[in-house]
């Protein structure tokens, strides 16, 4: 007989779009950890952005402003910064009304400059728990007087000054801005933006270009023309502050997305990325020469007059998202999270890659984030192996047990319940495997996490039933943990059972066991023994 360790970390996620933002969360229950896209100043010393994550580590409903180290309590779904790092430009959701607001970064004082009057045109809400927000993408102009916001509606662009006076809607149909993150004016107030109809409602199926205008509404003009393909859209568009260079994003239903970089001029249409997958999120240094974009699992770092990479892996068990590069273009932000889920923390490195330290990195579980190890849903139950997903439980490591008996500290990392230290299979910094005694009586239990340094998560209740019985699956998702019996061979497509075959299947969940035929399983109960 073989036992299991199930040491493998394997994350359940949901996605949902918030304004321009993917969030996503394993356990979809109470209030989820959401960190919006940081933003930086010109110098990459400002560095903004939102999350739900207190520094103390509790999670709650509200997203918070943090600019630098400070923390203003604010309840905002973007968030934008001025080129000099002297105030935010957020889109304030608190009350249940939308509006354009700035907030001092040096003090937190807020001020509104616009709302929304007239009602928008919000996309049809698929799960119950994504929110839409009519007002988005909000941008301080270069000179810092205005702000560049729009609305989900035709006809929406709007200008406003920062004292919320002068409000005024620019005369483009239809389009998008790249996220609040990004920057979408030059130092001229040249804006650039995305659209299949910027003129007029048009009934021939068209490509969504890239275009630009000025800042008052006129000389509007495309700097892509991809003609009558439907199948063909830039987005996200982001211009250099000296006005010369345009990056964008170029989806194409056929082919990976790639990011592309254009003149103002209409000249000089190029294609910069060229990895195998999708590439997203461009970000432009203000000289134009620097472009930052993401592929899956890294950061490349790309000459945009050349062509020459840099290609960045900072984090061996972190996805990235949303990378912006300073104006200066010697510092890059980014989030990360675990593969397929939602971000949780906020990293800062320079541009070639040396510096790495994070903004931001709170630890904290995730509300109902302690559940059985065999499904995402289930609760813990006595004798039974489950897991905590959270945020930041260790650096950029992984940890597992080697052997038995297992350990109840990893790498400096505890697991309490009520108190009491629980045997460790790994450890991640955003997933925790562990094993709930057999001797732990089912009912309500606060679940924490331990550090080294001393400190703790805020507790996590839970119910333990009696038994929560599930099968193993590995992470495919469609293969259950079954081995024909004193083999390393998976019963499955390419070796299937035979009627009269002994099975091996591993779960969790099926309550206290006893018995003479589990030799070192008595250590590891849980992990049943089948034929």
């Amino acid at each position: 007989m073989r036992t299991l360790i199930a040491s493998v970390l394997i994350l359940w996620t949901s996605h949902c779009e918030v304004g321009l933002a993917q969030v996503s969360f394993p356990i979809q229950a109470g209030p989820f950890i959401r960190f919006l896209p940081p933003a930086i100043d010109a110098t990459g010393r400002m560095v903004v952005f939102g999350s739900t994550v207190t520094p103390e580590g509790k999670v709650q409903e509200q997203v918070d402003i943090y600019a630098g180290t400070k923390r203003y309590a604010a309840a905002i779904s973007e968030i934008g910064v001025a080129a000099d790092g002297s105030f935010a430009v957020i889109t304030d959701i608190a009350g249940g009304e939308e509006s354009i607001g700035m907030v001092e970064t040096a003090t937190g004082a807020a001020r509104r400059i616009a709302g929304d009057n007239k009602g928008c045109i919000r996309p049809l809400i698929v799960y119950a728990l994504c929110f839409y927000t009519c007002i988005v993408t909000p941008h301080a102009t270069a000179d810092g007087k205005k702000v560049l916001y729009a609305e989900r509606r035709n006809q929406p662009f709007y200008l406003a000054n920062i004292d919320g006076s002068g409000v005024f809607q620019l005369p483009v149909y239809s389009g998008a801005l790249a996220p609040a993150s990004q920057r979408v004016t030059d130092s001229n107030g040249l804006i650039v933006f995305t659209s299949s109809a910027p003129f007029g409602p048009t009934f021939a199926a068209s490509a969504t270009d890239v275009y630009a205008m000025n800042s008052d509404g006129t000389n509007i003009r495309n700097l892509t023309n991809y003609g009558l393909k439907p199948s063909t859209f830039a987005s996200n568009a982001t211009i250099s502050a000296d006005g010369a260079t345009v990056v964008f994003e170029l989806h194409n239903t056929s082919q990976p997305t790639q990011i592309w970089a254009v003149q103002t001029d209409g000249n000089r249409l190029r294609q910069l990325s060229s990895e195998p997958g999708n590439s997203e999120s461009p970000s432009i240094s203000a000289d134009g020469r620097t472009c930052v974009f993401m592929p899956t699992g890294s950061i490349v770092v790309v000459d945009t007059q050349t062509a020459a990479k840099n290609k960045i892996t900072p984090l061996r068990f972190g996805a990235l998202q949303s990378p912006a590069i300073s104006g200066d273009g010697l510092r890059i932000t980014f989030l990360a999270g675990p593969l397929g889920g939602d971000a949780g923390a906020v990293y800062r490195m320079n541009t070639d890659g040396s510096g790495l330290r994070a903004v931001y990195a709170p630890r904290a579980i995730s509300a109902r984030g302690v559940v059985s190890a065999a499904g995402p849903t289930d609760p813990p139950s006595p004798g039974g192996l489950f897991s905590i997903y959270g945020i930041n439980f260790t650096g950029d490591a992984i940890a597992a047990a080697a052997a038995f008996p297992l350990p109840i500290s990893l790498s400096g990392i505890s697991v309490r319940a009520d108190g009491s230290a629980l045997p460790l299979l790994s450890v991640s910094p955003w997933q925790i495997n562990a094993q709930l005694p057999q001797e732990r009586a089912p009912g309500n239990i606060l679940f924490y996490v331990g550090f080294a340094d001393g400190t703790f998560t805020q507790a996590e209740t839970r119910m333990a039933a009696n038994s929560a019985p599930g099968i193993v699956v590995f992470p495919s998702g469609d293969q259950a943990a079954a081995f024909h019996s004193t083999t390393t061979a998976l019963a499955d497509d390419a070796h299937p059972a035979q009627e009269g075959d002994v099975l091996e299947k591993y779960g969790t969940g099926f309550g206290i066991t006893k018995g003479s035929r589990m030799n070192e399983l008595d250590i590891w109960p849980d992990l049943n023994y089948f034929k």
